[in-house]
């Protein structure tokens, strides 16, 4: 297998007394979908802040392209290429959606390209241009989503991590979110997705890891994996090698 462009090896990372990842670890290659699922608490979240540098693990190692990342603070994440959309839909309420747009590309130097690439991405989804002048707190949930994936696709980066993309979204704007995400794809960009949601992950995905309680239980191929019998005990952490 040729160097994954992200790879974790062995991490752990706590909070405090409590385990949030256990010596877990995992890869993405070039352009490929990976999905990371499980229940709450699981360490899903944890996993991306540890990569975006939110987090420092307390032992193991993470590399993008064969350079360690632990240490690195999430600008320097950034810059390298590597871009977090958290849960929650973050977007700067007060400020316009174009000003939202304009943050995202702060860190680049082009600014020509990097207004051209607003007025693509406008072009793209057209009720962005619609909304542009106005407050981006006003825009329903599934735009703000829209918003901020763009926001985070500005930066140009070559790995995107979305953290519970469908969350709180109603299907018919969950499906429309899940086709961003296969465009994103196509367009060369390499994503890590982060979802509770399992049968719309493993939709989408060539890959799956299921964790639960901080460790890898399950990997695979997302069309084989559904498919196993084991599927249900790794996503809720039960059977062989799982603590009371």
């Amino acid at each position: 297998m040729s160097t994954p462009m992200l790879s974790v090896r062995a991490v752990d990372a706590r909070y405090g007394n409590i385990v949030a990842l256990r010596d877990l670890s995992m890869h993405v290659a070039t352009n490929e979908i990976v999905s990371i699922i499980g229940p709450n608490g699981a360490g899903k979240t944890t996993l991306l802040s540890a990569i975006a540098g939110l987090v420092r693990p307390t032992h193991g190692a993470i590399t993008f392209d064969g350079q360690g990342l632990i240490g690195a603070s999430l600008e320097d994440t950034v810059r390298r290429g590597i871009a977090l959309v958290p849960e929650g839909r973050h977007v700067f309420a007060g400020l316009s959606v174009i000003e939202n747009l304009r943050l995202g590309a702060t860190i680049r130097k082009d600014t020509r390209a990097a207004e051209a690439d607003i007025q693509r991405y406008l072009d793209q989804f057209p009720i962005l241009r619609e909304r542009r002048d106005g407050p981006a707190g006003l825009l329903s949930g599934g735009e703000q989503q829209m918003l901020v994936i763009v926001r985070a696709l500005l930066s140009r980066p070559r790995l995107l991590m979305l953290d519970e993309p469908s969350l709180g979204l109603a299907p018919k704007i969950t499906a429309q979110v899940y086709d961003i995400i296969r465009e994103i794809r196509d367009d060369g960009v390499t994503v890590l997705l982060v979802e509770q949601n399992a049968g719309r992950a493993l939709s989408v995905a060539d890959r799956t890891y299921v964790l639960s309680g901080g460790e890898v239980r399950m990997t695979g191929p997302s069309a084989e994996l559904g498919k196993d019998p084991g599927f249900e005990a790794a996503y809720f952490g039960l059977g062989r090698g799982v603590a009371d």
